[in-house]
């Protein structure tokens, strides 16, 4: 175990102790009343137990989780009693305290040229069939019928496999409404990816503004000097556009005031696929020679990582099966979700170095299963919170021997055609090929 992954997984450790009454009054409901005597569920045993992911019958899953530690299990009514006197506000703290905690410990972290490498994406995920938790999320409405459901705006490191933010809002929403926001609290020395749906140059101007770079997909058609770039066949050009229309509005909804017709100086890319169509990228990126166009195309290319980043929330992950059916609960299971995913990028990048040791001389680049690492990391965690010093950091080194055990050939394979499927009601996660549920 590294000292980065040791002084990471201590400061988690930590969190959950709540020292000042300040503390417990933030995060506790009635604090005078909840978690202040001996009880089997503690403050501590109930985060961990959550945090584990409870995915199962909750019965079985508290009968596990006491059984490993030497007592018997409580009700899943008392537990449902404990969870409530918790605010989903620890949740979301606790995972961003796992972001700050992850890029102030690992400063090996992974950079592209010195910059960190985002791609910020959304997702729509279904939840319970409860009214009142479509009221607190919003609902997802068709001719036939409406679904509690949210959107989640992911912004991810894609070289580190950490979600940096995750910003959940209605389907009543658009996406690019919460991208902007988030710019100005956004890490600086970046370069953020966007697909299509974030079209437009209200983002460039933010992201010029506040210190950092991005790169976004532009359908072909989107303006005059778009489609002029296009048939003039030029791998890249520098353009001068007018800051107007939806974006300029949107800017002074935020509250400021770029005058009209601003200037913005930007780079158009040229992408030719394989299949023979064009892509066009936007970039502030503006040096030529530091930043060739064929490395742009190369940085949109990995945006992909998070869409597999998204898979494997939705399918290793489970996180459509929530452990409750309250508005507190849910948000509750959605922010630990974020949290486990992180801790379990850490690990798997703590492993990294032995893992190309032992797999130096195979013919294929190899990588660590996340599915079958989600089902050990699960069983370890009750570890890090609730044993003593030397006992955690012992059972953290045979967890750590025990991930570079599971894994998987990075194979090379042809493109292939994208099937869209549509999610029935019924579909609560789709498992991946050969993956079986680990948790």
């Amino acid at each position: 175990m590294t000292r980065a992954l040791t002084r990471f997984l201590t400061l988690l450790r930590s969190f959950p102790d709540l020292t000042t009454e300040a503390q417990r009054a933030q995060y506790i409901v009635e604090p005078h009343r909840h978690f202040t005597r001996s009880s089997p569920l503690t403050f501590r045993r109930t985060v961990a137990f959550i945090l584990q992911l409870v995915r199962k019958s909750t019965a079985v899953e508290l009968h596990d989780f006491f059984g490993s530690l030497g007592r018997a299990p409580v009700t899943k009514s008392a537990f449902a009693q404990r969870r409530r006197a918790i605010r989903p506000a620890f949740f979301r703290d606790f995972f961003y305290r796992s972001v700050q905690d992850f890029y102030t410990c690992f400063r090996h972290a992974r950079r592209w040229r010195s910059h960190l490498l985002f791609a910020v994406d959304g997702t729509g995920q279904t939840l319970p069939r409860e009214h009142w938790i479509g009221q607190a999320f919003g609902f997802h409405q068709n001719q036939h019928d409406k679904v509690p459901s949210t959107r989640i705006l992911l912004t991810y490191d894609l070289l580190n496999r950490i979600i940096l933010r995750a910003d959940l809002h209605t389907q009543h929403s658009g996406e690019i409404r919460h991208a902007y926001p988030n710019v100005e609290h956004l890490p600086q020395r970046a370069i953020y990816i966007y697909d299509r749906g974030y079209a437009g140059y209200g983002l460039p101007f933010l992201h010029r503004r506040h210190g950092s770079d991005c790169i976004i997909r532009l359908p072909v058609s989107m303006s005059p000097e778009v489609v002029d770039f296009v048939r003039s066949g030029q791998p890249d050009r520098l353009i001068t556009v007018p800051l107007l229309g939806r974006a300029l509005r949107t800017l002074r909804q935020l509250g400021l005031r770029p005058e009209e017709r601003h200037p913005l100086e930007l780079r158009l890319v040229r992408v030719d696929l394989p299949t023979g169509e064009v892509e066009v990228l936007l970039t502030t990126l503006m040096h030529r020679r530091r930043f060739h166009h064929r490395r742009i195309g190369e940085l949109y290319g990995l945006r992909w990582g998070v869409e597999t980043g998204i898979s494997h929330l939705k399918s290793f992950l489970q996180l459509a099966l929530t452990s409750a059916y309250t508005q507190p609960g849910v948000e509750q299971d959605l922010w630990s979700t974020f949290w486990f995913y992180n801790v379990q990028s850490a690990c798997l990048l703590d492993r990294e170095l032995v893992k190309q040791a032992r797999t130096k001389h195979r013919m294929y680049s190899y990588r660590i299963n996340r599915n079958v690492t989600a089902g050990l990391i699960k069983r370890w965690l009750p570890t890090l919170f609730l044993d003593g010093v030397r006992r955690w950091r012992a059972r953290t080194k045979v967890l750590l021997d025990e991930l570079v055990h599971h894994l998987e050939p990075d194979r090379p394979r042809p493109s292939r055609v994208r099937l869209r499927r549509i999610m029935r009601s019924q579909d609560r996660h789709v498992y991946e090929p050969n993956y079986r549920s680990a948790l």
